[in-house]
């Protein structure tokens, strides 16, 4: 109860504090039991509202007929199948995705998210999907040769992304972006030397853009990443149930397939 409430209770006598002493309890189960009761609320739904940018090749983009498609887009269509639901997909830029899991704009997120601690203390993650190094991007005349050399050099991120973290434990200057594509365009037009991203999403561009003048640095950025899908706190029989959807679709290798139809190469986590 507020202060105000509880004055009001003091001036109230009998069944009347009794009542309102019991909606007050009642409305405090109410909020603390909305997490919990997520898959529920999915399935009288008939849908999962899944964010993800929507631009971010090869995971979630769209292609040049217009279709939304992509890695993300397959696995987020096959854990909707599992749960007997349809997928509903939300496109935000990066650095309010997640956000938008608080504001309950969309259920979960699906975008390459990694589960680091400071992420983990917030919200809930599913076992990984996904697994791929952390490299940097330089123009192909540029004189950084391994990730050693970031030390002291310019580098563009999105504000909220791990990338950013890591590109700074290397020592890089760094300028904010709203997202790869804008990271990318910095380095080409010579306003960064540097950005940093997953191996895959640097192939599926380097595919893409074969006249494109970049080289990847020698070396690794951190350690390998996992991708696993972002939800609410507290969230535990949804969480319970997307697990048993991916531990499914590893096992009978439909991830792989969708991997392979990608980027031509398995990203399953290893057990």
């Amino acid at each position: 109860m507020t202060a105000i409430n509880r004055r009001s209770a003091l001036a109230l006598t009998g069944a009347s504090a009794l009542a309102l002493a019991l909606a007050a309890c009642g409305s405090s189960s109410s909020a603390t039991s909305s997490s919990a009761d997520k898959l529920q609320a999915i399935k009288d739904a008939g849908k999962i509202r899944i964010g993800f940018e929507g631009t971010f090749a090869p995971w979630n983009y769209h292609n040049e007929a217009g279709e939304l498609v992509g890695m993300e887009k397959e696995i987020g269509d096959l854990i909707a199948a599992d749960l007997g639901v349809t997928a509903e997909y939300t496109e935000t830029p990066w650095d309010s995705l997640i956000a938008g899991v608080d504001a309950d704009r969309y259920d979960i997120v699906i975008n390459n998210v990694s589960p680091t601690e400071e992420r983990k203390q917030k919200y809930d993650f599913s076992n990984p999907y996904v697994t791929s190094e952390g490299k940097v991007a330089v123009l192909q005349d540029s004189e950084l040769q391994t990730i050693a050399d970031l030390n002291g050099a310019t580098a563009a991120s999105s504000e909220t992304s791990n990338f950013r973290t890591l590109l700074e434990e290397a020592g890089a200057k760094m300028t904010i972006v709203t997202g790869f594509d804008e990271a990318i365009e910095q380095v080409l037009t010579g306003r960064v030397d540097a950005c940093g991203n997953d191996a895959v999403t640097f192939a599926y561009y380097q595919e893409q853009h074969p006249d494109a003048p970049i080289r990847l640095l020698d070396g690794v950025l951190g350690n390998a990443s996992e991708a696993a899908i972002l939800m609410p706190k507290g969230a535990t029989t949804l969480q319970t149930a997307i697990n048993d959807s991916i531990a499914k679709h590893l096992e009978n290798g439909d991830f792989k397939a969708i991997y392979e139809k990608y980027v031509g190469i398995d990203l399953s986590p290893k057990a």
